[in-house]
């Protein structure tokens, strides 16, 4: 499901609740009644090689004298897409497309910007003489199956009608007959299986000039951690244990008989160097005793990502942490960059920021390693044997 675009009175708000109030109106003029010729499907309707099917409509339009194939059909869509893949391949001069501020929203409520729109005159179907109209169609940056989705204001410009079963959408044509249009099973399937694999991640904003907007992005991929689900927590309550400072605590089971306190709080003491507390904690590991080297693709290009704005509250929370690490002598600033990484700040259980790094496209050039560690379960499964297992915190930052 789709929601936007010019439907429901207008694109603005207000607009849109004129159009409500309107229905409601107790002095509402006289609606002019529409006809249309009856439209109706029978048994010779079916087509499809497989019958059996829950398919969706996907059809070939021609749209602006372009044969444009895996066109969806989707009565739930309140807008007509394009996307801009689609219309890059098009000779349609950049002057055509008008701006556009609304975002449209998608089933689970996230939003997608748009890159304004464009009229355009459509052919459902691409048989000669058939009824061409002009369609306005959103222009939306995203990783798709299809290329186009003709939402229900198409459908509603010719009057269409579709039929899931038969796999069909009729509409009444200028001289009064009804003409039908036949979906392409395969294709319909084809493009079902291809988005399955999709794993969308972000939407570039109109123009590609402001921020991108993370509307699927997986962050556990950026950070596992934020995934509590499958975190492993100490049995029983805890209590604190300080090594130090005021902020250098850490937690020992209250089960702990005071012999294995007192032994355990002995090795945490003679070790407590090992603990970093601060970014300034880790000092840099010469070459020589270990580093790492990135697996890149042979084909593997640049990739140079738009800059992304952040609200003020993480603004701040980055500026915090870049701080930090400038002050450790991790990173340096380097101005007038071509090459630019977006950080992510992901929310942490404490309610504070944890600053991530986006990698997404360093990990699409990237072999994926089919042997990577192994999960914290096998970790806890291979302490089985052992006397006392040992929970360091270490759900708190990177270090």
């Amino acid at each position: 499901m789709i929601s936007g675009g010019f439907v429901g009175g207008g694109s603005t708000i207000l607009a849109r609740k004129r159009n409500l109030r309107n229905l409601y109106g107790v002095n509402r003029a006289e609606v002019q009644k529409k006809s249309m010729p009856a439209i109706t499907f029978s048994n010779e309707d079916f087509h499809a090689p497989n019958l059996d099917q829950d398919d969706p409509m996907v059809i070939t339009a021609m749209i602006a004298r372009y044969h444009v194939r895996k066109v969806f059909v989707a009565q739930g869509s309140s807008a007509n897409i394009l996307y801009c893949k689609t219309f890059s391949q098009m000779e349609i001069l950049d002057e055509a497309v008008m701006s556009f501020n609304e975002q449209i929203v998608g089933f689970v409520g996230e939003r997608v910007n748009t890159r304004g729109y464009v009229d355009l005159r459509t052919s459902l179907g691409v048989d000669k003489d058939t009824k061409e109209l002009k369609v306005r169609f959103l222009l939306v940056d995203a990783d798709t199956s299809y290329n186009v989705i003709l939402g229900r204001p198409c459908l509603n410009v010719f009057r269409a009608i579709v039929s899931t079963p038969h796999l069909m959408l009729k509409y009444p044509s200028e001289d009064g007959k009804v003409h039908a249009v036949r979906a392409n099973q395969k294709m319909a399937r084809e493009c079902y299986v291809a988005g399955l694999k999709l794993k969308q991640t972000s939407h570039k904003t109109r123009g590609g000039k402001s921020e991108v907007v993370m509307v699927e992005l997986d962050m556990t991929e950026l950070d596992p951690r934020t995934n509590a689900e499958d975190r492993v927590e100490p049995m029983g309550e805890v209590r604190p244990f300080i090594l130090g400072g005021d902020k250098q605590v850490t937690m020992l089971g209250s089960s702990l008989t005071d012999e294995q306190a007192r032994v355990i709080g002995r090795i945490l003491t003679e070790n407590k160097y090992l603990f970093a507390w601060t970014a300034a904690d880790m000092p840099g590991i010469h070459p020589d005793v270990i580093y790492h080297k990135l697996s890149l693709f042979k084909n593997a290009r640049p990739v140079s990502q738009k800059k992304r704005r952040l609200w003020v509250e993480k603004r701040k929370a980055v500026d915090e942490e870049v701080g930090k690490l400038l002050e450790a002598g991790f990173i340096r600033e380097v101005k007038y960059t071509t090459w630019l990484t977006n950080v992510v700040m992901v929310r942490k259980s404490n309610d504070k920021w944890r600053m991530c790094i986006d990698f997404t496209d360093l990990n699409k050039a990237c072999p994926k390693d089919t042997y990577p560690l192994p999960s914290i379960d096998a970790l806890v499964d291979g302490v089985y044997g052992f006397e006392v297992l040992s929970l360091l915190d270490a759900y708190l930052g990177y270090n």
